[in-house]
C-alpha cells in the first residue's frame, strides 16, 4: 500500500511494486526507484531538497525493516521490507536487457560470473563505469547518450546514497527510456561480500549486521544519526495517524 510516512512515499504491496516494475519495462517507460532504508530516510527529514527527489521517484519501496515496523506499529499493519538485495537479485537473472552503472568491472564480473555458474546467459548484461566526481560533476548528457544507445530495460545505479537518487532525478531527462534503481550495496550482497542474516523476528531482518562489521566507521554513524531521530520520527507520525 502507497503511503506518505515520516514525509516520504512508500509503497509496501511487494506484488503492487513488482507490477508497476513489469508495467514501466514492458511499455518502456523511463523512471527512477529509490530504496528507502534509515540511511535514505534520515537524509530525507534533514535535507527537504533530497526528500523531493526521493518523493518524485515512481514508486519507492521499504529496504528497512525498522521503518517497517514502526509503520506496523503506528498503523496496525504487517508490512515487511522489501530491500534492495532482494529486488537485484529477484530481478538480475532475468533475461531483460540491463546495465549496471558505477561501481567497478571487478565486481561486475563476479556476477557475471555468478550468472554463468547458475547457467544464465549473461549476454544481456551490459556495464559502463563513471568518472569519480561530485554529483553535480558528472556529464549527464554524454552518460545518456551511452545508455540510449544501450537502449536497457533496467539501469542498476551502484553510487550510495545520496549519491546515485540524486544522480538518477539529474539524468532523468537524457535518457529515453528504462527504470533505474539506486541500489546502493546490492552488488556486493549478490556477490556474497555481504550476507543477509537467516534470521529475523518479525518485520525486523538485521540485513544491516554483515555490513556494520565490514564496515563499521560508516554503517555505525549512519545507525547513530538513525538513532537519534528515531524518538522524533515515531512521534511525529503517531500524531499525524491520529489526525
Amino acid at each position: 500500500m502507497l503511503m506518505n510516512v515520516f514525509k516520504v512515499n512508500i509503497e509496501f504491496d511487494k506484488t503492487k511494486i513488482d507490477n508497476e516494475i513489469c508495467k514501466y519495462i514492458k511499455q518502456k517507460i523511463k523512471g527512477y526507484v529509490c530504496v528507502v532504508d534509515a540511511n535514505v530516510l534520515t537524509m530525507a527529514q534533514k535535507n527537504v531538497e533530497y526528500r523531493n527527489v526521493i518523493n518524485s521517484a515512481c514508486i519507492n519501496t521499504c529496504d528497512g525493516s525498522s521503518i517497517a515496523t514502526m509503520v506496523n506499529l503506528i498503523y496496525k499493519t504487517s508490512y515487511m521490507a522489501y530491500n534492495g538485495p532482494e529486488i537485484f537479485g529477484r530481478y538480475i537473472e532475468k533475461p531483460i536487457k540491463q546495465l549496471l552503472l558505477g561501481n567497478t568491472k571487478e565486481k561486475v564480473d563476479e556476477i557475471r560470473s555468478i550468472l554463468k555458474q547458475k547457467n544464465i546467459n549473461n549476454s544481456y548484461l551490459e556495464y559502463l563505469s563513471l568518472p569519480f566526481c561530485e554529483v553535480n560533476d558528472f556529464d549527464y548528457e554524454q552518460i545518456a547518450c551511452q545508455i540510449n544507445k544501450l537502449k536497457p530495460d533496467i539501469i542498476w545505479v551502484s553510487l550510495g546514497a545520496p549519491k546515485q537518487e540524486l544522480f538518477m532525478n539529474n539524468i532523468l531527462p537524457y535518457i529515453e527510456h528504462g527504470l533505474m534503481f539506486g541500489i546502493g550495496a546490492a552488488f556486493n550482497f549478490y556477490t556474497g561480500y555481504l550476507k543477509c542474516p537467516s534470521i529475523g523476528i518479525g518485520s525486523f531482518k538485521f540485513i544491516w549486521l554483515d555490513r556494520l562489521i565490514k564496515e563499521p566507521r560508516k554503517i555505525w554513524r549512519r545507525i547513530f544519526n538513525y538513532i537519534k531521530i528515531l524518538p522524533g520520527l515515531f512521534y511525529f507520525e503517531l500524531k499525524r495517524s491520529r489526525m
